[in-house]
C-alpha cells in the first residue's frame, strides 16, 4: 500500500510539473486543462495495470487505453485529444530527462472512424487450422503459433517470453508472465497443444544460447523469436487461407476474447484469461459482440 501511494504521489508530482512546464510555453488556458487532465487519466490506467514507474510505460499501454475509453463511448474527437495530451506529456518527461527515451512519441495518431478491434469470424478461425499446409519444420512451428495465440489469448509479449517449462502439456495448463510480471495461469487448449507438440518433436535447437531458457518458439537457428517476425508469420499465414486483410497477433487475442462471449462465457471469466487488471479494460469486447446481436435482431427479428 506505501509502494502504491508512494508511486501515486510521483505521478502525482510529475503532472505538477508538466502544468508549470505548459504555462511557461505560453500554451491556452483550455489546452493546459485538457492535456493535464488527459496525461492525468492515462497515469491514473498504467498504475492500475501494474505499472512500477514512467519508464516502464509503452506504446502498447496507450493503445490499451485507448481500446478502453473507445469501450467507455468516449468520441474520436476526444480519443484524437487525448493521444495529443499524452504524447506532450511524454515529450516533457523526456526533454527534462525524466526518462530516457519512449515509443509513446512515435505512437500515430488515430485518424478518421476508428472501428472496433477487427477479429476473426468463427470460418476464419475454423479455416485457420483446417488448411493443414506443409509438414515442414518451419510450417508446423507457424501453425503452433496461430493455434496458441487464439487458443489462449495470450499477449504476443507473453508469447515470445514462453519457455517449454511453462507448459503442462498433461493438463494443457499454460503459464503466462503479463504486465507488471504478473503470472497467470490458462487453458491452452488441445490444439495449441498438440501442434505444440509436432513443432517441438521436430525442432533441432533445444535452447536460446543467450538465456538458460528453453523457448518454445524459435527461428531456424534456434534464436527466441521476437514480435516482428510473429507478426509477419500471422500474416503470412492469413494470406496462405485466403484472408487479405491486415491482421496482427493482438488481433488474435481480440478474437478469443469475442469469440468465447458470443458462445456465452461470463465477461469476468475472460477477464481472468485475458489477464486484465480492470473489468473495464474486458469490456471493449462486449461492444463487439453487441453490435453483432444488433444487427442479428435487425435481420431476424419481425418488430427490428
Amino acid at each position: 500500500m506505501n509502494e502504491e501511494k508512494a508511486l501515486k504521489d510521483d505521478f502525482s508530482n510529475v503532472l505538477d510539473g508538466f502544468l508549470n512546464y505548459l504555462k511557461v510555453l505560453n500554451r491556452s488556458e483550455k489546452t493546459v486543462e485538457w492535456y493535464v487532465h488527459d496525461a492525468g487519466l492515462f497515469l491514473e490506467y498504467v498504475q492500475g495495470e501494474g505499472k512500477k514507474g514512467l519508464e516502464t510505460i509503452g506504446r502498447n499501454d496507450l493503445r490499451d487505453f485507448l481500446a478502453v475509453e473507445l469501450g467507455r463511448g468516449v468520441s474520436r474527437r476526444s480519443l484524437m485529444r487525448r493521444v495529443s495530451g499524452i504524447k506532450a506529456f511524454f515529450r516533457y518527461l523526456v526533454d527534462q530527462e525524466i526518462i530516457a527515451e519512449t515509443g509513446i512519441l512515435s505512437f500515430e495518431t488515430p485518424k478518421g472512424d476508428r472501428r472496433l478491434p477487427r477479429v476473426l469470424s468463427r470460418e476464419q478461425a475454423e479455416s485457420l487450422f483446417l488448411n493443414e499446409g506443409g509438414d515442414s519444420m518451419l510450417e508446423k512451428r507457424n501453425r503452433a503459433i496461430i493455434a496458441f495465440l487464439y487458443g489462449t489469448g495470450a499477449r504476443v509479449s507473453e508469447m515470445v517470453g514462453l519457455n517449454v517449462e511453462d507448459i503442462d502439456f498433461r493438463s494443457g495448463l499454460v503459464t503466462l508472465r503479463g504486465k507488471g510480471s504478473k503470472t497467470r495461469i490458462v487453458p491452452a487448449g488441445r490444439v495449441a497443444v498438440d501442434t505444440i507438440k509436432e513443432w517441438l518433436i521436430l525442432r533441432k535447437f533445444p535452447q536460446d544460447a543467450s538465456s538458460g531458457d528453453v523457448p518454445v518458439f524459435t527461428s531456424s537457428l534456434g534464436r527466441r523469436l521476437g514480435v516482428r517476425h510473429i507478426r509477419n508469420i500471422i500474416n503470412t499465414t492469413m494470406r496462405k487461407v485466403g484472408i487479405s486483410q491486415h491482421f496482427s497477433p493482438h488481433g488474435m487475442r481480440h478474437s478469443f476474447a469475442t469469440h468465447l462471449l458470443e458462445s456465452g462465457a461470463d465477461i469476468r471469466s475472460v477477464q481472468e484469461l485475458l489477464g486484465h487488471a480492470s473489468l473495464s479494460t474486458t469490456q471493449i469486447y462486449t461492444h463487439i459482440t453487441k453490435d453483432k446481436l444488433i444487427s442479428q435482431y435487425k435481420k431476424y427479428h419481425p418488430h427490428a
